[in-house]
């Protein structure tokens, strides 16, 4: 069996303004709404590993249209549980980069801090709930795709490895991939 979990293409809004606190905001809703730059494309070897993969997707548009992308068709199914985890929004005095702000948001987030957003826990146990259909389809199925997130993507991965699967490749960026094999049936 074998699971691979990508990572989305690069996303529209995905540029790097200095902004106050209101423009990250801002930046954070359009990059949540954002479909994948038309020059932003899979390597042929992804296609070529996934195309005949039951295939899932998150429900935002940059993993949705990923799929399409890679593959030529939407995915098999869609699960809102496979979203990227929140991004806290910071209310702090200053501007910045859009990434120094994700940095400094992430932090916070792994610390706790999380305001109005999602907490890491509640995003952990979201992501990880969406394993038992994964690894179900992977036993009907013997290969699935999952095209998602950076940190959902970790997340997943991690809880994978806990439950014995095993890291065959793993690439990061824009369309970076992980392959788990699992050669017992579980």
């Amino acid at each position: 069996m074998r699971i691979t979990l990508v990572r989305h293409g690069r996303p529209v809004a995905s540029s790097n303004p200095r902004v106050k606190a209101v423009g990250f905001a801002k930046w954070v809703r359009a990059y949540n709404r954002s479909f994948v730059c038309p020059d932003s494309l899979p390597p042929q070897e992804l296609n070529e590993k996934l195309h005949n993969s039951y295939t899932f997707s998150s429900d935002l548009n940059r993993s949705l249209h990923s799929a399409e992308i890679c593959l030529g068709k939407r995915a098999d199914l869609v699960l809102g549980d496979l979203r990227e985890m929140d991004i806290p929004r910071l209310k702090l005095p200053f501007s910045m980069s859009v990434n120094n702000w994700l940095v400094i948001a992430r932090l916070c987030w792994f610390l706790g801090i999380s305001g109005k957003s999602e907490s890491y826990k509640t995003g952990r146990k979201r992501a990880i709930s969406a394993l038992d259909l994964i690894i179900a389809k992977a036993c009907e199925h013997e290969n699935v795709s999952v095209f998602g997130h950076g940190i959902s993507n970790r997340i997943i991965t991690k809880e994978l490895k806990r439950r014995g699967w095993t890291v065959e490749y793993a690439s990061k960026g824009f369309w970076g991939r992980t392959e788990l094999i699992n050669i017992t049936n579980e």
